[in-house]
């Protein structure tokens, strides 16, 4: 069976502080998968790596057969992710969240511009 998930040699440095050490596995279609450990154990820079939203410092990840580094759009539309923790700032309205979580998933900025309503905006996640 194929892997679903592969991560290799990936490390992720803060300066001098090491987050994520030379970890490496792979996961095969079908297959179910945690991270477990203590607070401060890399689960969530990890999972920061994986998902696109933090480049490693060294490494590679692949995701669906996409290297998520070299391809992170063709990564984010082939996955789906759940936050443990809501994503929205309580201090920003609806359409504020709207516009941040558009700009970190690299929506274009005449599809989230005050004169474009939503409904306009091309299908980019299936």
């Amino acid at each position: 069976m194929e892997n679903i998930i592969e991560v290799k040699n990936l490390v992720k440095k803060f300066k001098d502080f090491t987050a994520v050490s030379d970890i490496s596995f792979n996961i095969k279609k079908g297959e179910v998968f945690a991270f477990l450990g203590p607070n401060g154990a890399g689960k969530t820079t990890s999972i920061k790596m994986l998902t696109t939203l933090l480049k490693p410092t060294s490494g590679e990840v692949f995701l669906n057969g996409h290297h998520v580094a070299e391809d992170p759009h063709k990564t984010r539309k082939s996955i789906g992710i759940v936050f443990q923790d809501p994503s929205l700032d309580n201090e920003l309205t609806a359409y504020e969240n709207m516009q941040f979580h558009a700009i970190l998933y690299g929506i274009k900025k005449i599809f989230r511009g005050n004169e474009t309503p939503i409904r306009n905006c091309p299908r980019t996640f299936t």
